[in-house]
């Protein structure tokens, strides 16, 4: 079988969930960027490997930095809503009538809930948190009171300020940034206790996490098409590498292992319930069917 020569290579920990759907994320990206694109894991399973379909189509690891740099992020609420919310959150509580203090709040709630859109290039619509017929709701690690632009807007925020410039490709998933806040996607930050966890709020000034933000932002986009299955007996989810150069439609087969492929590999991993809401992806561990 013929292996295109890959354009970009990612450097991976397949046993870390959220790495494995970031991986899924990038080749969804620089499939819609470059109008065709293929990914699959090396054989050793260290690296994830990202070609255009057509070698004219471009596609290194800069222009697809600077796309999705560029790149705007959206809370699909209507300009309508966007501008009433605006206007009654300017208003003093003591100046507002009870319809509209509920309007707030409907209005905040849908700023808080609504799908995501990425624009141009890449036009991609993400509502898999709000999803029950294909189970996505259940991968939503944020309570309800979170805001998942907000979150999306801090993971995208140190791409958008030029941390990542001279970070290679296969660095992409270890550079840490310092954040305070994460969708706790990456297993290896997501067992770590936070504020809910231990009682009480660290000192912001003296004191942030490091969070790999391009793991976390590539993992949300790639569980939009890529999802793990659920083994019913247990909370615990299968996701399997692929060898061979697939396009995302196949990959998606692929990596929740119903399409089993040469060189592929099943990988287990359970969610760790921090309280009633809020959940991290915990490390997987390899399996045999």
């Amino acid at each position: 079988m013929y292996i295109p020569e890959p354009n970009i290579r990612v450097n991976v920990d397949v046993t870390n969930p959220g790495q494995f759907f970031a991986c899924c994320g990038l080749l969804e990206l620089a499939d819609r960027l470059w109008n065709g694109a293929e990914g699959w894991f090396e054989e050793s399973a260290i690296e994830f490997l990202l070609s255009p379909l057509i070698s004219t189509n471009g596609g290194d690891s800069a222009s697809l930095l600077d796309a999705l740099k560029k790149c705007k992020l959206f809370n699909t609420m209507t300009i309508a809503e966007l501008n009433r919310f605006e206007e009654l959150k300017a208003a003093k509580a003591k100046d507002q009538s009870a319809e509209e203090k509920e309007e707030e709040k409907s209005l905040e709630r849908m700023w808080r809930e609504k799908p995501l859109e990425l624009r141009e290039p890449f036009e991609i619509r993400m509502d898999w948190f709000l999803d029950r017929h294909a189970d996505g709701y259940r991968f939503k690690t944020w309570a309800g009171r979170q805001s998942v632009i907000d979150i999306a807007e801090s993971m995208k925020q140190p791409l958008d300020a030029g941390d990542y410039s001279d970070v290679p490709a296969v660095d992409w998933f270890s550079h840490t940034s310092g954040n305070d806040v994460t969708f706790k996607f990456d297993a290896d930050e997501g067992g770590h206790s936070s504020a809910l966890d231990v009682g009480f709020v660290l000192d912001p000034l003296s004191m942030k996490s490091d969070n790999r933000p391009f793991l976390e932002l590539a993992a949300f986009i790639g569980l939009e098409r890529f999802r793990p299955t659920h083994n019913s007996k247990s909370n615990r989810y299968i996701y399997s590498t692929w060898t061979s150069p697939l396009l995302p439609a196949a990959a998606s087969a692929a990596a929740a292992g119903q399409m089993k492929t040469p060189g592929s590999r099943l990988f287990e991993f359970p969610l760790l319930f921090r309280t009633k809401y809020l959940k991290s992806f915990l490390p997987a561990q390899p399996i045999t069917r």
